[in-house]
Order: structure tokens, then sequence, then C-alpha cells
């Protein structure tokens, strides 16, 4: 097959894995618009930090249907645990294109997007992983907390987001439609994982 054949297949494929989760999306997220905003977040902040964690466009499609579907749990749930919520309904989707091993890639960075940080010794998915894939959902979960963070009041008051990075400091220039604080301090909040990851200080600029 030549490449640009295989390029469109690769094309197709995408589109029908995110019409799908779209459809899913809509129907199970309460608010799908910030699932919207916090994955445009995060696939900037992944593009951003390209150069620091190595991932391509593989790794790019997990953290997209990850952040679409990460608070699909909360229609099971009217408060607390809805990521692990979202974990189980995303292993129970059949998306198009994807193996049973990256559908769980998928649920895991879900489900640490909020609440405990993956733990091996406490988690039986996460230590089924090899080294290689735990490092992936640490790097994923890590981008999607702080997208997430970057959106907590469901608003999408961040508009554009540019990450620069130096040696021992990584700097996230925001450009908001207002006073973007509040999101400021939710994504401090939950940027260990995402520090532990980059080995850098992280400051927000607005």
């Amino acid at each position: 097959m030549k490449k640009n054949k295989v390029r469109d297949v690769k094309a197709q494929n995408n589109k029908a894995i995110i019409e799908f989760i779209k459809k899913v999306s809509q129907k199970y997220d309460p608010d799908p618009d910030h699932g919207k905003q916090v994955a445009q977040l995060a696939l900037t902040i992944f593009d951003e930090l390209r150069g620091v964690h190595g991932y391509g466009t593989g790794e790019r499609q997990l953290l997209e249907i990850a952040s679409r579907l990460h608070d699909i749990g909360w229609s099971r749930v009217v408060a607390g645990k809805h990521h692990k919520q979202s974990w189980d309904m995303i292993m129970r989707l059949d998306i198009p294109g994807l193996n049973d091993q990256r559908r769980l890639l998928c649920a895991l960075i879900a489900r640490y997007h909020t609440k405990a940080l993956p733990d091996a010794a406490k988690h039986r998915r996460f230590a089924g992983l090899d080294v290689a894939q735990r490092k992936l959902v640490e790097w994923l979960a890590g981008i999607l907390r702080v997208a997430d963070g970057l959106d907590c009041r469901h608003n999408d008051l961040i508009k554009q987001l540019q990450c620069k990075v130096g040696g021992k400091i990584v700097r996230i220039h925001l450009q908001s439609s207002g006073n973007c604080q509040r999101e400021i301090e939710r994504a401090r909040a939950k940027q260990e994982l995402l520090l532990k990851k980059l080995e850098r200080t992280i400051e927000y600029r607005c």
C-alpha cells in the first residue's frame, strides 16, 4: 500500500474514532462542552511539550479520547468517584479502531484525571502495565489533570495557551477572556503528576 493511501486509512480511522467518542460524550457527559475544551487544552499542552515527552500521534489520540470521555462517569453518580465510573464505562465501550490494550490505557488516563495518582502498589490494573505503559499513563494523565484544572469552572475561559520549556522551569502562557486566577490555582492543585514527569517547576502566566 502506498504511503498516501496509508495516511488516508489512518485519517479515516481517526475520524471514525472521534465521531464515536463525540456521540458517547453527548450521551453520557452532563457537560460535553467541558470535555471538548479540556481535550483542546490537553492536546495543546501535549504538542507544546513534545520535545520533552517524545510521544507521537498514537499517544496523542489516546489523550484526546480520554480527555473527551473523562467525565462520562457523572452520568452514574451524584457526587464522588465519577472518575472510577468513567474508567468502567470506557472499558465497556467498543471504540472503533482500538484494541483492548489501547482501550485500557484510555480508561486509566481518564481514571487518573482527578483524585489519587497512579500507584502500582495499590492499583491492580496500573500495576499490570509494563514500565513503558505506566510512564505513558502518567504523562498523559498528568497533562489531563492540568487541562481539567484550567477549565475548572466549565466556562471556556482559557482561549489559548503556549508552553515555554527551560532548563528548570516550564512557563505556561495563558490567553483568557477574563480573570483566570481561579483556573491557575486549580491547575496548580492538580499539577503534581505532571511535575513529576517534567522534572521541572511550572509557572503560569495570564
